[in-house]
């Protein structure tokens, strides 16, 4: 049953006949429901719904890190469309059924601004801690740039991401799970929306 909210020239919610009627982005939609498919898949459906499947495990726990590292992309596209669109194309290893997750090809942030002078992420206790160099060009850096960290535990499935600190600081810690934790560490412009690509490191 759809839901009218603005009359009947209105925008709606639900299924009426052939169609359904969602809200995007405060923005009245209205899309044809998909046609069932004709007889068995390809091997190249089955392989690409495998994908899939696979990143919709996935995508979600990282979206909150995307939000702010594909910043400079997000102006048509919705984060979930960019993120799913970058992990498609690097993240997905293998041929169905067997493809994977490979983590080290997740990036949670791409833009041309220039990264972190020789980053590196160690483990400290129960804390993931980012460290850097502090840089000699200042010409092509601003120390006020902020410095993200984010981990991701495939036993909690979850993505934490820290509080930004300034790229002249030089050390970022973040609280992790025990167990393996895979980490991404990026820059984000204090001018503008661009950010740089993120490097990941495995504790």
């Amino acid at each position: 049953m759809a839901v009218l909210s603005q009359g009947i020239f209105g925008g709606f919610v639900g299924r009426i006949g052939g169609v359904v009627g969602y809200y995007r982005q405060g923005k009245a939609v209205v899309r044809a429901l998909p046609s069932k498919p004709m007889g068995a898949p390809t091997r190249k459906q089955s392989e690409s719904r495998k994908r899939f499947g696979t990143l919709r495990k996935v995508i979600p726990y990282f979206i909150p890190a995307m939000k702010v590292g594909f910043r400079s992309q997000l102006t048509d596209k919705m984060v979930h469309c960019v993120g799913f669109s970058e992990l498609w194309k690097r993240g997905v290893v293998g041929d169905a059924p067997a493809c994977e997750i490979d983590y080290s090809k997740i990036v949670v942030s791409i833009g041309h601004l220039r990264g972190l002078n020789y980053p590196s992420v160690i483990r400290e206790g129960n804390k993931a801690v980012g460290l850097w160099q502090a840089d000699t060009d200042t010409e092509q850096t601003d120390e006020n740039d902020e410095v993200y960290l984010c981990a991701y535990s495939e036993n909690e499935t979850v993505v934490r991401i820290s509080k930004a600190v300034t790229r002249s600081r030089g050390r970022i810690s973040l609280e992790i799970p025990a167990g393996k934790v895979h980490c991404y560490i990026f820059c984000a412009s204090a001018t503008s929306k661009d950010t740089s690509m993120s490097e990941y490191f495995s504790v």
